[in-house]
């Protein structure tokens, strides 16, 4: 399954995307890790230390190429194939993860990130066959809109917004929702993170409930992900049972429950 992470900046994306990805390797997946945000901090929510992490090489620029397309068009793809791409540029994780970076802010003024959209977007376009069946992939989109104005999950199975109980986070999450319908995503789901209280969880599922979008999971707020935060730590290495880490555990086994639904909006066997 290929599962893209998104929702508004700060609501928690990259410490869920990190610990699901953790979670489903844990659990005897072969997982694909992917940071789409040009400001990138998956690498330690999955537990390779801050200095290794600034090693990381992102995406070239010079990754894709023009070929020829149905009625004398041109289109963009990978200039070599997935599993040389990943092999050239993906650093192992712990759990036997593996990370590719799509790109990130080098320098001031350099111009927009587009290009390191088309690449996480053509690399996960491309990532199909027989070869990737049994590997799922976890994209940590940037925070906000743009992935989807440029396309970037279009080739994913599920989208998974995560909201904070509150209206900017959950208004966001909505906009999300759309823009993931339109480009034909199989299935969108929602996580509740940092909850609280009864009304913080009431709140979140009467807005999925409003929008007809499926609630799989709510996180507590947890003090043990702001120290694994502080200590630069990944919360699954720093608490592994702590109470939001659970949760996601859980989230992490009953996604291969849920069936996904084809781009014709089809329902299909479950992944």
């Amino acid at each position: 399954m290929k599962i893209a992470v998104g929702g508004k900046g700060g609501s928690g994306k990259t410490t869920f995307s990190g610990t699901l990805a953790r979670a489903l390797a844990q659990s005897g997946h072969r997982v694909l890790a992917i940071d789409g945000d040009s400001n990138p901090n998956l690498a330690v929510t999955l537990g390779i230390p801050g200095g290794a992490a600034q090693e990381i090489p992102a995406l070239p620029r010079d990754l894709l190429v023009d070929a020829p397309a149905d009625g004398g068009a041109r289109r963009r793809m990978l200039g070599r194939p997935p599993a040389e791409v990943i092999e050239s540029y993906g650093v192992a994780g712990p759990d036997g993860i593996h990370l590719i970076l799509g790109g990130r802010v080098g320098h001031a003024g350099t111009g927009c990130m587009c290009g390191a959209h088309a690449r996480v977007r053509t690399l996960l376009g491309e990532l199909i066959g027989r070869e990737w069946q049994d590997q799922d992939v976890i994209v940590d989109l940037e925070a906000g809109l743009e992935n989807f104005s440029r396309g970037t999950p279009r080739s994913v199975d599920a989208i998974i917004v995560v909201l904070e109980p509150f209206y900017r986070s959950m208004e966001t999450g909505r906009r999300v929702w759309e823009l993931a319908r339109e480009l034909g995503v199989g299935r969108v789901w929602a996580v509740a993170n940092r909850i609280r209280s009864e009304a913080d969880l009431d709140a979140v599922q009467s807005f999925c409930e409003a929008h007809g979008t499926e609630l799989i999971g709510a996180l507590p707020f947890d003090e043990a992900l702001l120290d694994a935060d502080r200590a630069g730590k990944a919360p699954i290495d720093h608490d592994p049972c702590s109470p939001a880490v659970m949760q996601v555990r859980r989230i992490a086994e009953s996604l291969f429950d849920r069936p996904i639904r084809g781009k014709a909006g089809s329902e299909a066997e479950p992944a």
